[in-house]
């Protein structure tokens, strides 16, 4: 599996809401990575990073906008779309429900080995997804 195919299962194994797949496609000593200090590795972060996103926003889907497969790494650039409709327990505290739906660009660069992810990092705007949810007052 090339690194554009490896991204495009890990998008279809996360819309389909598989846990136990994406999961798989990450090494067992993966690193992980994403805004508000969520950092670690191995089977644990995975299944954390997976949690706080999957629980939080039960409808959730991602939109691939972009695909760039480097060979050893990769880099994905899509849309995370979903209602918060159950608490958010992000890195910094929880965020309880607020309804509402969300529409969030973001980036992961990834590392790969062989036919699995060996180092995740996920960038997406914090303040955009909190203004999003009515958290963070929306200046112009």
């Amino acid at each position: 599996m090339n690194g554009r195919e490896l991204i495009e299962r890990h998008l279809e194994l996360w819309n389909a809401k598989d846990q136990a797949g994406w999961s798989a496609l990450f090494t067992d000593d993966a690193t992980l990575a994403g805004p508000g200090g969520l950092r670690g590795s191995g089977p644990e972060i995975v299944t954390t990073f997976y949690r706080l996103w999957q629980e939080s926003f039960p409808d959730n889907r991602c939109r691939t906008l972009r695909i760039v497969d480097g060979g050893t790494s990769g880099v994905l650039e899509a849309v995370f779309e979903g209602t918060h409709t159950e608490t958010l327990h992000a890195p910094g505290g929880d965020l309880t429900p607020t309804g509402r739906r969300v529409s969030v660009p973001f980036v992961n660069v990834c590392e790969f080995a062989g036919d699995r992810m060996r180092d995740f990092v996920l960038y997406f705007d914090q303040v955009d997804l909190l203004t999003q949810l009515g958290i963070v007052a929306a200046t112009v």
